[in-house]
């Protein structure tokens, strides 16, 4: 089992744990404002992989990881974002030897006990082609009252009203 070390954000790591553990991947995460270079030192010796995220991440921890990672000649890799599958593809570049995919587990269907559409009660096509009022404008409506349609229209006795 490779154990990979993820310089990113916290919030990233629950997805990314995951998913590397389907891989058949350990996780190591760092996150922490004033990194101590022995610990990053003891975190890169136990990974087999150290993958930057030059992105909201201290910028000592990056360059402590990168010259520890030239020390002891362990990979690493520097990325602005990147996912699960990107990740995975770079460990099967680093290690062809192995073979890292996702076990996907199929999710077990749920019963539904909604009835079938056709069961459904068909709405009337003169509700459907019709477009639903949000809100009346009471403004507009009091002023159209006054308006009476006629088949001829005089337009110049309506404009004398106003």
């Amino acid at each position: 089992m490779r154990t990979i070390l993820i310089l990113s954000e916290a919030k990233y790591w629950g997805d990314l744990k995951a998913g590397l553990a389907k891989a058949g991947l350990a996780f190591l995460g760092f996150d922490k404002k004033k990194p101590n270079r022995a610990e990053i030192e003891r975190l890169v010796a136990k990974s087999d992989l150290i993958i930057m995220r030059n992105q909201n991440v201290a910028h000592h921890s990056v360059s402590f990881a990168k010259e520890a990672a030239k020390a002891t000649g362990k990979p690493f890799w520097i990325a602005h974002s990147f996912g699960l599958e990107t990740i995975l593809a770079k460990v099967g570049e680093f290690f062809p030897e192995e073979s890292f995919e996702l076990k996907l587990t199929s999710p077990k269907e749920k019963a539904s006990k909604k009835a079938p559409a056709s069961a459904k009660p068909k709405l009337s096509e003169d509700k459907s082609a019709q477009p639903k009022a949000k809100k009346k404008l009471k403004p507009m409506e009091t002023a159209l009252k006054n308006i009476q349609i006629e088949e001829e229209v005089d337009f110049t006795r309506d404009f004398k009203k106003y």
